[in-house]
């Protein structure tokens, strides 16, 4: 938690030492707009899960329509990866986890200069998890509990964009993803390779994202 706290303090910090003096009139961003993101989550809660994957990339695609003001909805997918921890690496064990992800965007986007904005949107949504290469520690576990899941998810965002061209932003962002389910290590096989024991699982899966992002607008209002 210590680092997410830290995370956010420093994003906060850039986009309030990149705010120039404000102009007499805001810019107008295109009403439709794909937006994208990718970047390097890590894992930020439930002490097994921490144990027991480690994020390597994560991207989102969405496609936004701007209905008041400055604010905007949208529909995305998002995709992520994840590795197994170097204790199980070690043991040739290279079970993976894929997270498919399917949302709702709500947001508003804030002018600090005439060519840069910070945007502020929230995903909600559903998501399909997967564990490949699994390897059990026996024959008789094959078949015995589920390799995929499914949960509800909530996604905050704050992002720093810089337009470098009249309808298109590059730029930053930081994303706290929370799943609302529990890891469960007998999904993946890890429980008879790991002692779970010594470790906590009492939160559900979550994740704290800093990413490189784009914004292209397709229609202007």
């Amino acid at each position: 938690m210590k680092n997410i706290v830290t995370y956010i303090l420093v994003f906060s910090c850039l986009i309030l030492s990149a705010q120039d003096e404000p102009s007499n009139k805001s810019p107008e961003l295109p009403r439709f707009a794909v937006r994208g993101n990718v970047g390097i989550p890590k894992v930020a809660s439930s002490e097994a899960f921490r144990n027991s994957f480690s994020g390597v990339i994560t991207g989102d695609l969405n496609v936004t329509y701007k209905f008041f003001s400055n604010m905007f909805v949208g529909l995305g997918y998002g995709y992520t990866y994840y590795k197994p921890q170097k204790h199980f690496r070690d043991q040739f064990i290279n079970t993976n986890m894929q997270s498919h992800n399917i949302f709702m965007k709500i947001g508003a986007d804030k002018f600090f200069s005439t060519n840069g904005f910070a945007s502020f949107s929230l995903n909600a949504g559903y998501n399909f998890n997967q564990y490949g290469g699994i390897i059990y520690k026996n024959d008789s576990l094959k078949g015995k509990f589920p390799t995929s899941f499914s949960s509800s998810f909530v996604e905050p965002m704050i992002g720093l964009y810089f337009i470098v061209d009249p309808n298109f932003a590059i730029g930053g962002h930081i994303s706290y993803n929370y799943n609302f389910s529990q890891f469960n290590p007998q999904y993946c096989g890890f429980n008879k390779w790991f002692d779970y024991s010594t470790v906590k699982n009492n939160w559900n899966m979550s994740m704290i994202t800093l990413g490189f992002g784009f914004y292209y607008g397709i229609v202007k209002k």
